[in-house]
């Protein structure tokens, strides 16, 4: 009896290089640099927040408030009168109110966390706080100031990250690997 033998041909797959393209190459220096602006962004609300943590800060709420209203054209004093109202009384509880937010805001930019939330917030607060704890930037007089208000930068810079994140770079990814839904939250 004689044997035949097969010939056998294994097929071995030789790993080629991946080529990354210079458009994967620039959207990920891209991402790389919208997570650095976040994060330092982060840094600079996580240092504010400490400061709204301190005993003057929530002691001297209430003068804060009303001394934004010093000067301010006339046409504006019904709004400022409305925050003194509110305030009065409750300013420890505002105070609280604005070392958390800042708090959160912080750590939320850091970390990448409700990255769509978390912008949304930080457009409005930061519009809220321009327009009562920075009186609109003003008072617009002549002899005085002619900066408009960092605030409101800081409301300009959470649209930017709002229109611009990726998210690649964020705690948020590893959420909606598990929850999908989350996606709605974290954009």
């Amino acid at each position: 009896m004689r044997q035949q033998t097969r010939a056998t041909e294994i097929a071995i797959a030789v790993p080629t290089p991946i080529a990354i393209g210079r458009s994967l190459a620039r959207a990920t220096r891209r991402m790389v640099a919208i997570a650095i602006l976040r994060i330092s962004f982060g840094v600079i609300w996580a240092v504010d927040a400490s400061l709204k943590w301190q005993p003057a800060f929530q002691a001297n709420f209430s003068q804060i408030v009303s001394g934004v209203a010093q000067g301010q054209p006339s046409f504006l004093s019904w709004w400022f009168s409305i925050w003194q109202l509110i305030v009065s009384g409750r300013a420890p509880i505002f105070a609280v109110l604005t070392a958390t937010t800042e708090t959160y805001l912080a750590f939320a930019l850091i970390t990448g966390f409700a990255r769509k939330l978390t912008y949304t917030l930080g457009i409005l607060y930061g519009l809220f706080v321009w327009s009562v704890a920075e009186g609109f930037g003003g008072p617009y007089v002549p002899g005085t100031t002619t900066d408009v208000g960092v605030a409101i930068v800081y409301s300009l810079v959470f649209w930017a990250l709002l229109l611009a994140d990726a998210g690649r770079m964020s705690v948020d990814r590893l959420i909606a690997a598990r929850a999908p839904a989350w996606r709605r939250i974290s954009g």
